[in-house]
């Protein structure tokens, strides 16, 4: 066989990553959009099927997290390097997962009213869903590198803001709290989402330094 001819058997193997990628970051941005609509909705009646839809899309993002990790164990050739897949593949992941524990604490602590902080933190990280899926498609073609770093700084942008509200929502359950149980579940809360927001721009950055590698 020629190397052209190899060649063309090898590429559409390496492209699968891309499409891979770009569904996990999909799934990631349709999850965020039903967590933000549905705590929006003000029903808590409608927390259980909000974890039961996440927890649907938490294993299609495993799913998709383990094709990768099989794929990379049996291709030769790879559009990028194989550990900045990997991480890549992890880090998308982490983002649902951390959605689907704030979702299980909806249910576990009973909440019956999502406290403002939560929702704004919500928007947020739709947001940054957004940005990511627009970062990984753009592992295609790293020629628009401006428009990259751009959508990067905006990453950081929102990390911080999200940060800050975060920081904000504390000090409002410390301040002159009545119930610690209820102080206890709002600070895990405000933890485990706020956290989404970090792992969103851990996503970011690797994709940021991936496309510095191969620029």
């Amino acid at each position: 066989m020629s190397l052209n001819a190899v060649m063309r058997w090898l590429k559409p193997r390496e492209m699968v990553f891309f499409d891979l990628l770009e569904s996990a970051s999909g799934n990631v941005y349709q999850a965020a959009q039903l967590f933000d609509r549905e705590i929006r909705s003000a029903d808590p009646a409608r927390f259980a099927e909000l974890r039961r839809q996440m927890k649907d899309l938490e294993h299609t993002g495993d799913d998709i997290t383990h094709e990768i990790i099989d794929r990379l164990n049996h291709t030769f050739v790879t559009p990028i390097d194989r550990e900045d897949i990997l991480t890549l593949a992890h880090a998308i992941d982490d983002v649902i997962d951390r959605i689907h524990s704030v979702c299980e604490r909806l249910i576990l602590y009973r909440i019956s009213q999502v406290m403002p902080a939560v929702t704004e933190i919500s928007s947020i990280i739709v947001e940054g869903a957004g940005e990511i899926l627009h970062l990984t498609r753009s592992l295609r073609n790293m020629s628009n590198q401006k428009e990259i770093g751009d959508r990067i700084r905006r990453v950081h942008a929102l990390e911080n803001k999200a940060d800050s509200i975060y920081h904000a929502g504390l000090a409002q359950i410390f301040d002159n709290p009545k119930d610690p149980i209820e102080v206890v579940k709002w600070k895990e809360m405000l933890e485990k989402i706020e956290d989404a927001t970090d792992r969103i721009e851990l996503v970011a950055k690797v994709i940021g330094s991936t496309v510095m590698k191969n620029a």
